[in-house]
């Protein structure tokens, strides 16, 4: 009788560990398949798709106009994001950007016109897959600042704007295209971070040299500031 209980006993513990063991296997494959998606989360190509063509035109050869700019053009001392007030002409027919390409890595972005918030900040683009284009700033190929961004993360799908932060180096080509089908060219000359609150007014200033500004945030939304806490800032030289 004590055989038959010991056996049974064995049996009973035989299953807990089958048992045990099997919630350790689904724990660590769980584990793995969050690893893997955290990692996935920062492919551009796998959570993100290009909302644009490819650029019908050829990038010219690279002769930077204006390669040492005035003080207008880069980021200065000021602190603060708002762009500067006060209407501008009204863009001449079919100038408006349609998308934005990053040459060197194949990320092709549609651009929307955006406006400004009510305390004076630019408009975020409303996906992840899309560029908002600051109407109230110059147009490409405009003496001025054509001022895009867009997002690294949105609502939990990686941004194409992403290319900012992993890949964008000075150097780099830009392609804009207009509604009337023709190009806009620059070459990057700089890449910046700045905390939200510390960007320089020259970054959203709309005058000064012909130039393209590139924004987007890194980091974590922070739900106390509703933003992220950290500003990437691309600023692009037109190629003759």
């Amino acid at each position: 009788m004590e055989k038959k209980e010991l056996n049974e006993d064995r049996i009973r513990r035989k299953r807990r560990n089958s048992i045990f063991n099997i919630c350790l296997y689904v724990l660590s494959a769980c584990l793995i398949l969050t690893g893997v998606l955290i990692i996935l989360r920062n492919c551009t190509g796998v959570f993100s798709i290009n909302t644009a063509g490819d650029p019908e035109a050829t990038f010219p050869p690279t002769v930077i106009a204006d390669a040492t700019p005035d003080a207008t053009a880069l980021p200065g001392p000021d602190v603060t994001e708002t762009p500067d007030p006060g209407p501008r002409p009204t863009p001449e027919p079919g100038k408006k950007p349609v998308s934005v390409s990053f040459v060197d890595y194949g990320v092709n972005v549609a651009v929307i016109p955006v406006g400004v918030d009510a305390d004076g900040f630019m408009d975020d683009a409303p996906s992840a897959d899309v560029a908002g284009w600051l109407e109230s700033g110059a147009c490409p190929n405009e003496t001025g600042n054509c001022i895009m961004g867009g997002h690294i993360r949105f609502h939990g799908k990686l941004g194409l704007f992403s290319v900012l932060r992993d890949k964008l180096k000075v150097g780099d080509r830009i392609t804009v295209k207009m509604e009337d089908g023709s190009y806009a060219f620059y070459t990057v000359i700089s890449i910046n971070e700045y905390p939200y609150d510390q960007v320089p007014s020259s970054v959203m200033a709309q005058t000064g040299m012909r130039r393209l500004t590139l924004i987007t945030c890194k980091g974590d939304y922070d739900y106390i500031i509703h933003t992220s806490r950290t500003r990437i800032v691309a600023v692009c030289s037109p190629v003759e």
